[in-house]
């Protein structure tokens, strides 16, 4: 990653800044030509024919959210979209090496991560903002997602893959291993599950349909590739070729420096980084839990020995041991990293990213606080109100005044066109046209302001920039944004790296001597 240019060039726009904030806002410049101006060609002309797709979508949104909300459906669309998030998929991993589904572990495994990946990739490269709030209401149990960039939806990319990867395991299972509907109810659930991840996407005005759609293609094209190599791919997971750790780091440390930098602060390469190093981790490890005699080769190489004889106390005890585990190892892991890193960002001058704090500009990290959990359990809040309603990020300022300035431009060609029309029509008529004209400008969707902010409706005369500089600020004042450091792409390698690899090689291996795992199986 080469070191980026600043943000923003003094010569070609005006810069106002933010003693209170110390915050850089760009005015002066259309919205649309803003994205432009930071984008490739490419991106930009990409960004361009997908935007009006997705603004058409919003009044449709709407209707729909005015006609079928309900207190009860509130709550399941809120409380099923964190099973289709990465965070679910972090937590239930684990869970599933650690219990005996090695293989389907390890299939899971890359699908979710590629999902995460590659919907962050593309939420990076397009810039593409969600549905606008106001009108829409946006309901979540965790205000970071409304940080990210709406295209194309991850929830829809996880949902899809992960149905379809699991429906393939049911239909491939022998039939007399289940009991009678069984296999049909799964099925059943499967569906349920999948409409319930991507149509709840558009019920909390989180995501377009064409966000959805677009989710749902990455996540078929993730599915296909995964199930058509599926066995090639389990074989290089677990089998003794020297040269798979070494493609597989050359390989993360290539996806990770592929990712496009995004015009605003949007947290999307955090979790592409986490997963990716997960991956980083686990195949490695899983290689040489392999060649241990505390493995299982029985379904498969790599399998982690685990019997319902354990009972459901020792059963508990390795879910505890385990989580503790990892809690421990990102807790010292990231704290010992914080105190190595920065210096030696400092003498070599490391690159860093757009929106991260370059250790030029700080001493030290080694008092800041790193969190009372581990990222991999971290669960959003599941209290207080799922509503959020007003402009959230930058994006969604850029989005409103983009949409204010397409507004005022065609209520400017209608009024040209009445003036054209002057031939036919009495000078009053006309001049009462080019007023209800102006009227209607004037209640746009600049005019708008009521937001999660408070209502705040200051007008500079003749200037809307200034207005955009206000909101941005006031959305910083009431959305601080989460403090990211250049050191935290290494350390992030490095945690979740380390994560990835104790579940599948260093934790089993403590199950067995301190007696909670059984007998592992050879044949």
């Amino acid at each position: 990653m080469s070191t980026p240019p600043p943000p923003y060039s003094v010569s070609e726009r005006t810069v106002q800044f933010d003693e209170d904030y110390d915050i850089e806002i760009p005015a002066g410049i259309a919205p649309d030509a803003y994205y432009d101006t930071q984008l490739s060609p490419l991106r930009a002309t990409l960004r361009r024919w997908l935007l009006p797709y997705i603004r058409s979508e919003t009044p449709i949104l709407h209707a729909m959210q005015l006609k079928v909300r309900h207190p009860v459906l509130d709550v399941y669309f809120t409380m099923t979209a964190f099973s289709g998030n990465h965070t679910f998929f972090m937590i239930a991993l684990p869970v599933l090496f650690w219990f005996g589904f090695s293989e389907i572990a390890r299939g899971f495994t890359l699908i979710a991560a590629m999902g995460v990946y590659w919907a962050g990739f593309f939420k990076d490269y397009l810039c593409l903002p969600r549905p606008l709030s106001p009108p829409i209401v946006r309901l979540s149990r965790s205000k970071s997602t409304c940080l990210e960039y709406g295209f194309p939806s991850s929830h829809s990319t996880n949902a899809i893959s992960v149905a379809l990867f699991l429906y393939c395991h049911l239909l491939t299972t022998d039939p007399a291993s289940w009991s009678p509907y069984t296999r049909e109810l799964s099925i059943f659930g499967l569906i349920v599950y999948a409409v319930s991840i991507v149509y709840g996407r558009l019920y909390c005005g989180m995501h377009s349909i064409t966000d959805c759609i677009g989710g749902s293609l990455i996540g078929i094209s993730i599915w296909a590739v995964q199930w058509t190599f599926r066995h090639t791919i389990e074989y290089y997971m677990v089998s003794p070729v020297w040269w798979v750790p070494l493609m597989v780091a050359a390989a993360g440390i290539f996806l990770v420096s592929i990712i496009p930098d995004p015009v605003d602060d949007c947290p999307c390469f955090d979790d592409c980084v986490a997963f990716i190093a997960v991956l980083m981790g686990l195949i490695p490890a899983s290689i040489h839990f392999a060649s241990t005699s505390y493995s299982s080769n029985y379904p498969v190489p790599a399998t982690i020995p685990y019997s319902t004889d354990l009972g459901v106390i020792k059963s508990a005890l390795r879910l505890v041991l385990g989580v503790g585990t990892l809690f421990v190892w990102r807790l010292f892991a990231k704290k010992a990293l914080y105190v190595i890193l920065p210096p030696v960002y400092k003498l070599f001058s490391l690159p860093y990213r757009p929106h991260f704090i370059p250790a030029s500009t700080y001493n030290t990290l080694s008092t800041y606080p790193i969190g009372k959990m581990p990222s991999v359990i971290d669960l959003p809040s599941m209290t207080g109100n799922a509503e959020i309603v007003g402009l959230q990020s930058a994006m969604d300022v850029h989005e409103k005044f983009s949409q204010a300035a397409a507004q005022a431009k065609e209520q400017e060609g209608l009024a040209m066109g009445l003036r054209a029309r002057k031939g036919q029509a009495t000078h009053e008529e006309i001049t009462m046209d080019e007023k209800a004209a102006e009227h209607s400008r004037e209640s746009s969707v600049l005019s708008n302001t009521t937001t999660e902010c408070g209502d705040h409706h200051h007008t500079k005369e003749g200037s809307r920039f200034e207005d955009e500089a206000e909101a941005l600020l006031r959305v910083e004042r009431m959305h601080p944004r989460k403090s990211r450091f250049d050191v935290d792409i290494v350390s992030k390698l490095v945690v979740y790296a380390g994560i990835g690899a104790l579940a599948v090689d260093g934790i089993p291996i403590l199950f067995a001597l301190v007696g909670l795992s059984s007998s592992p199986i050879h044949i």
